[in-house]
């Protein structure tokens, strides 16, 4: 692992990347140090956040209709939704993804990949999945479309990522990158919140 360093040397924590066949590929999460301008949404603000949401993910949301969400922004930037104080919507690069906490609390459903045991390591510690480690997807899955990325033991939710390609020519290929991971277990995301 590689770790990108400013002019003067001193390491900038939010790049890091991995070298492969002497590529670095950087990506960039967001940091949670500080959520700003944190403020609880209207009615009509939540209703027209979640029905965005909504329209962005192709799933409906299940909210309990008394349930208040909190939008916040992020130090870089990035707009978050909370609820009961747990980042459950972040958007990066201008598209809504669910977190992990989402998935797990059934507050929505979306299309799933399912990776055998021997990859989950890798999975957790924010690696991009590889075909090989994969054992079954879901038929929903479609192109550039948000996915949970789950183990096939126990069907828990590991990472969230965006399929590059479509459940059919995801079935067909045999090597490669197929799924860019975004959010993951152990990442900022995860760890807010924890006491």
């Amino acid at each position: 692992m590689t770790m990108a360093t400013l002019n003067d040397g001193t390491p900038n924590c939010a790049f890091i990347g991995f070298k492969r066949n002497a590529h670095l590929y950087l990506f960039d999460m967001p940091k949670i140090e500080r959520i700003k301008k944190r403020h609880l949404l209207k009615k009509r603000e939540q209703r027209d956040e979640i029905e965005r949401i909504q329209s962005d993910l192709g799933s409906s949301i299940g909210l309990d209709s008394k349930a208040k969400l909190e939008s916040g922004i992020l130090d870089d930037g990035s707009r978050i939704l909370l609820l009961n104080n747990e980042i459950v919507f972040f958007e990066l690069e201008g598209r809504n993804y669910p977190t992990l906490r989402a998935l797990l609390d059934g507050i929505i459903q979306i299309p799933t990949i399912t990776v055998d045991m021997g990859a989950v390591k890798f999975v957790v510690n924010g690696a991009d999945i590889m075909r090989p480690g994969i054992t079954k997807v879901d038929d929903s899955v479609s192109a550039n479309g948000i996915v949970a990325i789950v183990d096939e033991r126990h069907g828990k939710p590991l990472a969230v990522g965006v399929s590059m390609l479509s459940a059919s020519d995801l079935r067909a290929a045999v090597n490669g990158k197929v799924v860019k991971s975004i959010h993951h277990i152990n990442d900022d995301l995860w760890d807010f919140g924890k006491i």
